[in-house]
């Protein structure tokens, strides 16, 4: 069987080089190859998709399979990378030419999905010389998979850890560089269309559960009435419009909040929208609550039914108000909108901490929340609601609200939002001047020492009067179990799962569990 296996991957990647060899001919010849009836071969073929800058994406095929012809056939003749000094210094380091194309054909898989994607939801034409690619790199994956599944040394549960381990190596290498080389509000709104599309069918569920999650009954954890599978949950802010309802569960996550939602649409502010300040491993968000509005929201979400418990983030529309009172009924408005719906959902963020507004932070001062969850107590709200509070005020200011809160219905509170402090010691010298001539705050590591400050104080004044929620710079196991031991009851991530990769949910739960 083991020798049946080896020659199927040899065979399969001398298909997948004449097939990318032919189309590399044919682009570099000037000439669309011919297509079956039924088939848009030269949409496809010269779309703006069909190439990495000058180089057709046919050339990055012929690479990858000759890549793996190459380690098939070393496999095949149980040659043994670790043998060879000058290669135990790098990434390879006792490595066996399995153990890499079981990382590669990953790759291969991942990138021919999203191929499948483009030309199916964004270009809308099928390519057959694409769509054969794609068979070969899904073909070489399962083989490759099951070979190191029947034939692994290791239990079941160490060999997908080990797993998990290649997923964050290849996205460390691979496609976290191809994603940073482009921009990062095309990047987010490419993976929330390509999620939407993969929570659609149960196979791409099945490959992102195997890829990143991880289950373990001891996890559920419940508080509010409401159960969480895990306590690993996606932040508000990723997720604008509840696209992603159906795939999140197989991506691990616990839980997870959409939004922020105002009242009305916002198409958000003026672009750049997003940035990277990888050296501080932070982004510059300047999005201004972008969302499609309350009631187009609303009619997307009320057909579906959810894994996993959902929440719903509100504020205010992002717009000039005559006064505090507008401002609140426009909040009011939106979560009687909700209330009145049959969303399915299970709980409310109530986001009075979002700086990339007209209005800056209204509610974050005692007077005026006071009057926002006094008219809030009048629509009988009956799910639980978090309060997402600012980071940067002082420790006595962030009693005053949680005093404010403490005499309402309020279930608890998130630990925080961005940061708009330009003198964070957490932002590099370069990132705080780059920072200074741009628009927007940051997320990730520089809102992390803060976040744990509130997460302690919340906890020693108010012990259990209130679930605390974990978010910001969580970038590793360690850091959600931190937050956790300060007093965090659940944490959230986004930043994190960016830089580190989707794989990190899954990481953070196993360390958890164990």
């Amino acid at each position: 069987m083991k020798v049946y296996l080896s020659l199927l991957l040899i065979i399969l990647s001398m298909l997948g080089i004449a097939d990318a060899s032919y189309l590399t001919y044919e682009k570099l010849s000037g000439i669309i190859p011919p297509c079956t009836p039924g088939f848009q071969c030269e949409t496809v073929l010269t779309s703006k998709y069909a190439s990495i800058g000058p180089i057709p994406l046919s050339v990055f095929g012929l690479l990858y399979y000759l890549t793996i012809f190459t380690l098939a056939v070393l496999h095949f003749i149980e040659f043994d990378f670790s043998k060879i000094s000058a290669v135990k210094k790098t990434i390879l380091r006792k490595s066996s030419p399995l153990d890499l194309l079981q990382l590669i054909t990953i790759f291969g898989l991942l990138f021919s999905a999203y191929l499948v994607f483009l030309m199916g939801v964004i270009i809308q034409a099928w390519c057959l010389y694409c769509l054969l690619s794609a068979l070969i790199s899904s073909l070489l994956f399962i083989f490759t998979q099951t070979y190191v599944w029947l034939y692994s040394e290791k239990s079941g549960y160490i060999t997908k850890t080990i797993f998990h381990t290649k997923m964050r190596l290849l996205y460390r290498w691979i496609l976290k560089p191809f994603f940073f080389m482009r921009d990062p509000e095309e990047v987010h709104n490419m993976m929330t269309t390509m999620g939407a599309w993969m929570g659609q069918f149960g196979w791409t569920k099945a490959l992102s559960s195997m890829a990143f999650a991880y289950y373990n009954p001891a996890l559920r954890t419940t508080h509010n009435g409401i159960t969480f599978p895990n306590p690993v949950g996606l932040s508000a802010g990723f997720d604008y419009n509840g696209n992603l309802t159906q795939i999140l569960p197989s991506v691990g996550f616990g839980w997870h909040t959409i939004g922020t939602v105002t009242f009305e649409a916002y198409a958000g502010n003026t672009k750049p929208r997003l940035g990277r300040f990888p050296n501080s491993q932070a982004l510059l968000v300047n999005k201004g609550l972008k969302n499609l509005g309350a009631r187009e929201i609303i009619q997307h979400l009320e057909p579906l039914r959810f894994a996993i418990p959902v929440g719903i983030s509100i504020a205010s529309t992002n717009k000039l108000f005559s006064d505090t009172k507008a401002q609140i009924m426009d909040i009011v408005s939106c979560f009687a909108l909700f209330e009145k719906s049959t969303v399915a959902h299970q709980y409310y963020e109530l986001n009075i901490s979002c700086p990339n507004t007209f209005g800056g932070e209204p509610f974050t001062t005692p007077g005026r929340l006071e009057l926002l969850l006094n008219a809030l107590e009048k629509l009988k709200i009956k799910k639980p609601i978090y309060v997402k509070m600012p980071i940067d005020q002082s420790e006595n200011e962030t009693l005053e609200l949680l005093d404010v809160m403490n005499k309402y219905s309020i279930a608890g509170v998130i630990l925080g939002n961005l940061t708009k402090d330009k003198t964070n010691p957490a932002v590099t010298p370069e990132d705080a001047a780059q920072w200074k001539t741009q628009k927007g705050n940051l997320s990730g590591k520089p809102t992390f020492d803060r976040s744990n400050t509130l997460i302690a104080l919340t906890k020693e004044h108010y012990g259990k009067r209130f679930t605390i929620i974990g978010t910001g710079g969580i970038f590793s196991p360690e850091d959600a179990q931190h937050k956790m031991k300060l007093g965090a009851d659940l944490v959230q991530l986004i930043t994190g799962m960016i830089y580190v990769g989707p794989q990190l949910i899954g990481s953070i739960n196993r360390k958890l569990a164990d």
